[in-house]
């Protein structure tokens, strides 16, 4: 038997009957055709990579406030308005925080922290975990709300559901406002005095956190848990991918034929700004919504990355209580950035 398949089919298992439950009590994806998503995003703007993440040169002031003091770190919460401006009121305030070790110094590595997809209150805890590991190694850390997630959640839905959806150009929207509130909170740090800034994303938040390896110009290393590098491909397996087969026959260009979801959204077709020794990237042998063709894909595209580990579990346990990852990560942290 092997125990490594054993372990990941009970979190896939548990994790599914979570989705199965959590689908069947949660609102259906409310009507968006009322906004005007062309009034937001510019078709000329998604045309290239350097068009749509074309660079925000400001830094926003972050009024952080001290909410919780341990003996060795400070925690802060903050806030500031997003660049895009959507039609929900919630969506347009960006939520941080911040976890400060003292004393507090200028110069320290600091990682943006960004989760994945409907991840609610309940998950803060093991996100927060990772912050005080993070310190424990000698890092601040920056956790940041995406969309229509948490606190940023519209009225009506649950978090996450508003930032993938069948309709592609509020696909992108949502992509291009979760990778410009990145770069602003990057931007504040960087004007603050931080020494290295990278960013530590999980699944959905993988993929961002390699995109802003690729296509900012103010990154300095990147951590990548199963992100999923094809996004074509796992649209073809997505819980609405029944749909866009059915418009696709109707003549529809949709998320699985659009050429924009390539190139600005999957990462094998992307080439990193920052040296791939800088880059931790990892996989799960048995993981369903990534597979390890696209990962090999990626590593092939990008070139040697000495820090690419791939590890025997699916896409839950690749991150959840890894410990071989954790391990392999504290020595990626200390070799290349510390």
């Amino acid at each position: 038997m092997n125990i490594d398949k054993t372990v990941t089919d009970v979190f896939d298992f548990i994790a599914s009957n979570i989705g199965k439950l959590t689908s069947s009590s949660s609102p259906t994806l409310p009507d968006l055709s009322w906004v005007d998503v062309d009034k937001l995003l510019p078709r000329k703007d998604t045309l290239t990579p350097e068009l749509f993440y074309a660079p925000l040169r400001y830094a926003p002031d972050i009024d952080f406030k001290i909410t919780t003091q341990l003996p060795f770190i400070d925690i802060l919460d903050g806030s500031f308005e997003s660049a895009i401006r959507t039609e929900f009121p919630e969506n347009n305030t960006v939520y941080v925080k911040h976890f400060r070790l003292k004393p507090d110094m200028r110069n320290r590595p600091v990682i943006v922290v960004v989760n994945g997809l409907h991840v609610d209150a309940a998950f803060d805890f093991y996100f927060n975990w990772w912050c005080l590991r993070f310190a424990a190694w000698g890092f601040d850390s920056v956790v940041i709300t995406i969309p229509y997630s948490q606190a940023r959640t519209p009225k009506g839905s649950f978090s996450g559901q508003f930032i993938i959806t069948p309709e592609t150009n509020w696909t992108l929207l949502s992509v291009r406002q979760t990778f410009q509130d990145i770069q602003l909170v990057v931007n504040h740090l960087k004007a603050s005095g931080a020494g290295p800034v990278g960013l530590f994303g999980v699944s959905y938040g993988g993929v961002m956190a390699g995109i802003y390896a690729c296509n900012a110009d103010n990154a300095d290393f990147s951590i990548l848990c199963m992100p999923p590098v094809d996004m074509v491909n796992l649209f073809s397996n997505w819980d609405f991918t029944e749909e866009l087969r059915a418009r696709e026959s109707r003549g529809e260009t949709t998320l699985l034929t659009d050429p924009r979801i390539s190139a600005l959204m999957s990462l094998r077709c992307m080439k990193p700004k920052i040296p791939t020794n800088k880059i931790f990237l990892a996989a799960g042998e048995f993981d369903h919504l990534v597979p390890l063709k696209t990962i090999e894909e990626t590593h092939r595209a990008w070139g040697d990355m000495p820090w690419l580990k791939i590890y025997p579990t699916g896409h839950i346990n690749t991150f959840a209580l890894n410990f071989r990852m954790i391990n392999d990560l504290r020595i990626f942290l200390k070799e290349e950035i510390l």
